[in-house]
């Protein structure tokens, strides 16, 4: 199954021709330890970790498509995601810098797009 990437509440869709592997989620853990001066001991205040964050990087056959996913990222939206991919955000909105690059002299482009994960 193709991934394709659609504006949340929005007209527009973009379809990479491969999302590359490598990808790597994390999540911040929000749970605070307080030392207690003088004492081995120490206090915790749990919470939930918060949301995934990570990189998805797409590549695309040429330099058109690779731009109008730049422009398409560049739009105040959230973006859903259809995939059979399971490591990809099923909600998630840009975040950081979005980078697009050519591979090493071949016509091909990599756009990566850094996402903190939501709920829609």
């Amino acid at each position: 199954m193709p991934t394709t990437i659609r504006r949340h509440g929005a007209a527009g869709s973009i379809a990479p021709d491969l999302v590359l592997a490598g990808h790597v989620t994390e999540n911040e853990a929000r749970s605070i330890v307080h030392e207690i001066p003088g004492s081995q001991d120490v206090v915790v205040t749990l919470r939930p970790a918060g949301p995934a964050t990570g990189m998805m990087r797409m590549l695309f056959m040429d330099q058109a498509a690779a731009e109008a996913a730049r422009l398409f990222h560049l739009t105040a939206h959230a973006f859903t995601v259809e995939t059979d991919m399971p490591f990809l955000p099923a909600a998630y909105v840009p975040r950081g810098n979005i980078r697009k690059a050519q591979q090493d002299a071949v016509a091909r482009w990599v756009l990566e797009v850094p996402y903190q994960e939501v709920r829609v």
